[in-house]
């Protein structure tokens, strides 16, 4: 089975509350079990990085779900197609909070697959720039999580 990935940027609407993001994420998690679909979300209070996983077809419905929501504008999709395996695979919906930085330090990076990742023979293959910085970033504040 072909497993997809998407990585976009958006802008909150005016007037998101931390109540409408908890709403948001209890949906997405139960959506997302639905349909095999893993990832996180990251958040600045006025800006979203999402980068979700999974089986194609369901990456295909979430992402249209995505697309049609009312709670951001602004989509800029930085990353959209087969992936090699899957990078977040115990988490429904990931969820944490970013500084502006780090959003600005992913959408930034290299999300397209181009012929340099996809070498066997170097270290991280299958890995753009862009979801290298994520998986670092994932990390960092796994440990501090769990250390703090």
């Amino acid at each position: 089975m072909t497993q997809h990935a998407v990585a976009y940027l958006s802008t909150a609407v005016a007037g998101l509350t931390p109540a409408d993001l908890d709403r948001l994420l209890v949906d997405a998690r139960a959506r997302n079990r639905m349909e095999g679909v893993t990832g996180v979300l990251l958040h600045d209070g006025r800006r979203f990085f999402q980068y979700f996983e999974g089986p194609e077809a369901g990456v295909a419905l979430i992402y249209e779900r995505i697309r049609a929501s009312r709670m951001h504008v602004e989509l800029e999709e930085l990353q959209s197609g087969p992936v090699e395996q899957l990078y977040f695979s115990q988490w429904h919906m990931g969820c944490s909070r970013a500084e502006g930085s780090a959003l600005q330090a992913l959408s930034s990076r290299q999300w397209r697959q181009e012929a340099r990742y996809l070498r066997e023979d170097v270290a991280g293959a299958g890995e753009s720039p862009g979801l290298r910085e994520l998986l670092a970033f994932w990390e960092r504040q796994q440990a501090q999580e769990t250390t703090g």
